[in-house]
């Protein structure tokens, strides 16, 4: 009963993004911003003495609609964002790392049909956003076909970092993988370097010390440690870096900041989708007798049904809160955010599966996780001085 409260909860959460919490109070006189200005001219024109008690009330009613109005501010816009952003993020761990273990695991020990679970959590997002298109609940993306080329690369890298990150969370415990995942930035780091030729202040590569040092410490003595999960999650952060280089040349166009951080993640959302297909195809459609075989004498179908879709609610949930999230916070204190989001997912992930941890892996996680934060503060920062310098 908890878990369908907390997904009615996301999903009425989700609507209201959807919404984007802009819907408009009705009212019989057109709203100052709305009028014409033909109309605006010819209120103000009239004398104060020609205007009828109709006309008064009807003035009374836009002030009390536009009170009404005013009743959701930012800031409480940002609180429900965080909310979802932190609780979708938790819960899409724990029914993902479910759903993993539901599938089983093949005889090399890793985690069962991990591209198509991917797939298919990717494909409830589709499911999700595209309704809202379809009934004007939200308005669809206006993107030419050469828009869509172009924003095809950030999808398939999107799908990569998705796809790794299922593997790594599914092959070793959930706070292990989220521990290497903490070192993005380090791949960040070195892709701008390799690629762009993007080189930071030797302050910001300091920080990075402390993730790298953490990530190997907490791996060093962890009990849940996996090379699988290891290599998987560097692999996610090596595609996330990748597709954050290619969506740099794509999303300072006009026609990509006009989209709006709801559909930003939704068109990214449907092409990384149309990615994983064939790696699904590829990878997992030759196993799929012998992992229905496996799911049926465990006794997991339903798990695997009910998992899958449930991670896949919460997967789409949580992105677009983030997108949302970070469209009102400026990109450190995002990073906060996504620093303190990560220790809360760990803490989480112990608890709920019992995940044994030593103090040294303990140690280790929270100087990784302290790092990444380091990192965001000294990139704002000096890459603040060095725009201005140029």
């Amino acid at each position: 009963m908890s878990r369908f409260f907390v997904l009615c909860f996301l999903a009425l959460c989700s609507l209201a993004t959807a919404f984007s919490l802009k819907q408009r109070i009705s009212s019989p006189l057109l709203s100052r911003a709305q009028q014409t200005p033909a109309s605006a001219a010819l209120q103000h024109s009239q004398p104060t003495f020609l205007k009828t008690a109709e006309d008064a009330v009807n003035v009374e009613v836009t002030t009390v609609a536009q009170e009404k109005k005013g009743f959701i501010t930012e800031e409480v816009k940002l609180v429900a964002y965080l909310a979802v952003w932190y609780l979708g993020n938790i819960y899409y761990n724990i029914y993902n790392k479910k759903a993993c273990i539901a599938l089983g695991k093949n005889s090399h020990g890793h985690s069962n049909a991990h591209w198509a679970l991917s797939a298919v959590q990717l494909l409830v997002g589709v499911l999700f956003v595209v309704p809202c298109w379809l009934t004007g609940i939200r308005k669809s993306p206006s993107l030419t076909l050469d828009n869509w080329k172009q924003l095809a690369p950030v999808g398939l890298f999107a799908s990569l970092a998705h796809a790794f990150s299922v593997l790594a969370l599914g092959a070793g415990a959930v706070s292990f993988g989220q521990i290497v995942k903490a070192g993005e930035p380090v791949f960040a780091a070195a892709t701008n370097a390799l690629l762009l030729r993007d080189i930071d202040h030797p302050v910001v590569y300091l920080a990075l010390l402390p993730i790298i040092g953490g990530v190997g410490l907490a791996s060093l003595k962890e009990l849940s440690f996996s090379w699988t999960a290891l290599i998987a999650a560097s692999l996610a952060n090596q595609a996330a870096a990748l597709k954050n280089v290619v969506s740099k040349g794509v999303m300072g166009n006009a026609w990509a900041k006009s989209l709006g951080a709801q559909n930003t993640y939704a068109v990214i959302n449907i092409l990384a989708l149309l990615a994983t297909i064939p790696l699904v195809a590829f990878f997992d459609f030759k196993d799929f007798p012998a992992v229905l075989k496996q799911v049926k004498e465990m006794g997991t179908g339903a798990d695997v049904i009910k998992y899958s879709l449930f991670s896949g609610l919460t997967f789409y949930v949580y992105n677009e809160a983030s997108f949302l999230a970070l469209d009102k916070l400026s990109p450190v204190t995002h990073s906060v955010a996504n620093t303190l989001k990560r220790v809360v997912i760990i803490v989480a992930s112990c608890i709920v599966f019992k995940t044994p941890m030593t103090l040294l892996g303990g140690i280790g996680s929270g100087i990784a996780v302290l790092g990444t934060l380091l990192y965001s503060l000294a990139k704002k920062q000096y890459s603040k001085k060095g725009s201005g310098g140029h």
